[in-house]
């Protein structure tokens, strides 16, 4: 179901960030990608394919900081901190996109 002017409104940033040792990771850099809307239920599963359609289009191909289309299964997953979503390399850890709710401006 597509989004309209009263559904969330979320962001899409490619990130860059290093580790703090046992802390976890700190964003270095980030760089907004595109934003979206949805009324769906699954949040994951919406960024999930924003992100694959946006990767998929030639003209966004090493665009952002991980440009590419290298989303297959059993490399990444998704950390949901309701907020922030993040994809993270499963090899490390790392955080290399996220998706964030947008809080409304009233």
């Amino acid at each position: 179901m597509k989004g309209n002017e009263f559904s969330p409104l979320f962001s899409v940033w490619s990130i860059d960030a290093w580790a703090e040792g046992d802390s976890g990771w700190t964003w270095n850099y980030k760089s907004k990608l595109f934003e979206f809307r949805t009324r769906a239920s699954d949040i994951k599963n919406a960024f999930l394919k924003r992100l694959r359609k946006y990767m998929e289009n030639p003209r966004n191909r090493g665009l952002g900081i991980h440009g590419g289309s290298g989303l297959g299964r059993g490399w990444y997953y998704v950390q949901d901190d309701w907020d922030i979503l993040e994809l993270r390399r499963r090899c490390d850890d790392m955080p290399v996109y996220a998706c964030i709710r947008e809080t409304p401006s009233h």
